[in-house]
């Protein structure tokens, strides 16, 4: 294994960013499946009287609401004869994982493969809260009283985590897990290490 330094670190990153991104959007669906599908059976177990359906359309996640909207008014989707659609882009928060990716696979480490399922089944959990969250906000915002007519959160705690889930975690977790995974390769005394100041020779003391 090759030692890490600073230099191949960033030169490594910079290479890999692009390519860990092609890869992440030709994969499309297969990347945001697993979050859709356990992220989907919690809705339904959760708001069966909302949800009745949860799908997966390319790399969009399509929730289909057990109610319907007839001259303006929400009803249940058997007497509206339609049924209402909310449609999430899962893209919004899996594109942690190709940045993790990158910053992974560009730092040499011992059992490296096993670091990185490990940390992308921490950021699978994460896409998961967070398509929780926005499904919950899309919904609140749909379907207004009738919403809150079941058990959820607070519309403060609602909006809360969805902007934490979209804001904050898809940038900042990556580099947090890549952190405590890449913590033993000697990478970061490398990139906090300051230079030493070399001593200011002092001026000759005048001979007496």
């Amino acid at each position: 294994m090759k030692k890490a330094t600073v230099k191949r670190f960033f030169g490594f990153v910079v290479v890999l960013l692009p390519a860990m991104f092609i890869v992440w959007h030709a994969l499309g669906s297969v990347v945001a499946a697993p979050a859709v599908a356990l992220s989907g059976a919690i809705l339904q177990w959760w708001l069966p009287e909302l949800i009745s359906e949860v799908t997966l359309n390319g790399t969009h996640m399509v929730i289909a609401a057990a109610v319907g909207e007839l001259n303006g008014a929400l009803l249940p989707s058997a007497e509206a004869g339609n049924q209402l659609a909310f449609q999430l882009d899962t893209r919004t928060l899996s594109y942690s994982i190709p940045f993790y990716a990158a910053l992974h696979f560009a730092t040499p480490m011992h059992s490296s493969l096993e670091r990185f399922a490990r940390g992308l089944l921490i950021l699978w959990l994460l896409i998961i809260i967070g398509l929780i969250f926005t499904s919950l906000k899309d919904l609140m915002l749909g379907l207004g009283a009738l919403f809150f007519s079941s058990s959820v959160p607070p519309a403060d705690a609602i909006a809360l985590g969805y902007q934490f889930s979209v804001l904050m975690v898809p940038p900042v977790a990556p580099v947090l897990i890549w952190a405590f995974e890449a913590r033993d390769v000697g990478l970061f005394p490398q990139l906090i290490e300051t230079p030493v100041k070399k001593d200011t020779p002092q001026p000759a003391s005048p001979e007496s």
